[in-house]
């Protein structure tokens, strides 16, 4: 029996992909476009800073059930330190900020609670924490998914200071949408897992090595030592089909002739790759694609000589930056300490000047950590990731339009974040996608 599965693209929707079809006895042969694997996740060697640096700084949730497995099963979950209690510092300005950290309470006052304590700080009366605890209780899942979290924070009465410290941000760092567009069923779906769930899965992963070294080095090395093909620097241009299956996929340096084919590749170039195969029954999916629309992250990767006066993580409130990182390796340049910034939805920014960019980041880092805090620890180099299109627009309305694994084709199937998983476009999203892929593929063929 021809057990042969041809796997397109090797992000970690594909590499999810490819380890559960190991699984079931297959073996597959991932054709990836690029040199290496890991797609939006992944690591780069920064030639003028004689450092790796990350694609973009990625914020793991201790809930990512799929995830954990995943690292578990190519032995690298010990590179990420997943917090038992969720712990971050808020940070205002220079004068106001607060450590939070969850409390040993049954969920959601677990987290609800310490943002009540902190009223100087936060201005949360009790009341928007009861008026949303009951709001949930009478919302039924199918009006929420109409719902903007714009419009589900107004039936749920939220006042503008929880919306600045807590639902704004986590629209932002969980959907890269922001509120007024933003969905409020996906938006839940993360929150449910993890803030308003056991207290045990909200805190935060903090990766302890650049990302390549987590994810994709390890992934390619399990799942080639376990059968796996991988063809690097292999772009498919044509998918060939006949009697309503694939029978050929041709790339730029050969043909395959799987039994079936996994597609785990952004819907942009999912678009093209149907626009040059012409296979009528997906033209409706081709026409779905085509109304996807996207937002950009940017990283803004800064130098510093000393650490900043406050570990990581640090959740700025109020500001164009919605996270600060540190670099996890500190002293892979000698005498210099790395942080990144994280700018999700960063639409404003992205086409922006670097010296654009750079003089919004030293004014917010002057408003943090105090006017004199460059004079005295001046940025000593600098480095700008811009993804462009980091994820799909999650709105209300590309919730309906999601596309499930299965295909109109009997032997192709979907994977990527951005396909039906019941989750936001989001690490944990890619690989759970990868898995229902295969599990769709199981039951067909």
């Amino acid at each position: 029996m021809n057990k042969s599965i041809l796997i397109v693209g090797g992000g970690l929707a594909g590499l999810s992909a490819a380890l559960h079809s190991l699984c079931y006895g297959y073996k597959p042969v991932i054709a990836e476009k690029n040199r290496q694997t890991g797609g939006r996740v992944r690591s780069v060697f920064a030639a003028d800073l004689k450092s790796s640096i990350d694609n973009g700084q990625h914020v793991l949730s201790a809930s990512y059930k799929e995830t954990r497995h995943f690292l578990n099963s190519i032995g690298s979950s010990q590179k990420i330190s997943f917090q038992k209690n969720f712990n971050t510092l808020f940070l205002r300005n220079s004068d106001e900020r607060f450590h939070f950290k969850a409390l040993p309470l049954p969920a959601p006052w677990h987290f609800f609670l310490p943002l009540l304590f902190h009223g100087s700080f936060t201005k949360i009366p009790a009341g928007d924490f009861i008026n949303f605890i009951r709001i949930q209780k009478d919302l039924q899942d199918s009006e929420l998914r109409k719902l903007t979290v714009s419009e589900w924070l107004n039936l749920c009465r939220q006042g503008a200071a929880i919306r600045e410290l807590l639902w704004h941000p986590l629209s932002l760092s969980i959907l890269n949408t922001g509120p007024d567009h933003g969905s409020a069923w996906l938006l839940y779906q993360a929150v449910s897992r993890s803030f308003l769930g056991s207290r045990k899965f909200a805190g935060l992963g903090i990766p302890g090595d650049w990302l390549s070294e987590i994810f994709g080095n390890p992934a390619e090395k399990y799942i080639q030592n376990h059968g796996c093909s991988l063809h690097v620097l292999t772009r498919v241009n044509r998918l060939v089909c006949d009697n309503d299956q694939i029978v050929r996929v041709e790339t730029n340096k050969q043909h395959f002739t799987p039994r079936a084919v996994i597609l785990a590749i952004p819907p942009y170039a999912l678009h093209d790759l149907l626009e040059s195969s012409r296979i009528p029954p997906l033209d409706s999916l081709k026409k779905v694609l085509n109304t996807f629309g996207y937002h950009p992250i940017m990283t803004v990767n800064i130098y510093l000589s000393r650490p900043l006066p406050f570990d990581c993580p640090i959740s700025v409130v109020s500001s164009p930056v919605q996270w600060i990182f540190a670099h996890p390796r500190a002293s892979e340049i000698p005498g210099v300490r790395g942080y990144a910034l994280v700018i999700s939805a960063a639409d404003e920014w992205v086409n922006k000047s670097r010296k654009e960019v750079m003089a919004m980041i030293s004014s917010e880092l002057c408003r943090l950590f105090g006017q004199d805090s460059l004079q005295d620890n001046p940025v000593l180099a600098f480095k700008i990731i811009k993804e462009k299109r980091a994820t799909v627009s999650q709105t209300p309305d590309f919730l309906q339009l999601r596309p499930s694994a299965r295909t109109a084709i009997k032997n192709l199937f979907l994977c990527g974040d951005w396909i039906d998983t019941g989750l936001p476009a989001t690490i944990e999203g890619a690989i759970l996608s990868g898995k229902i892929a295969v599990e769709e593929l199981i039951k067909e063929i």
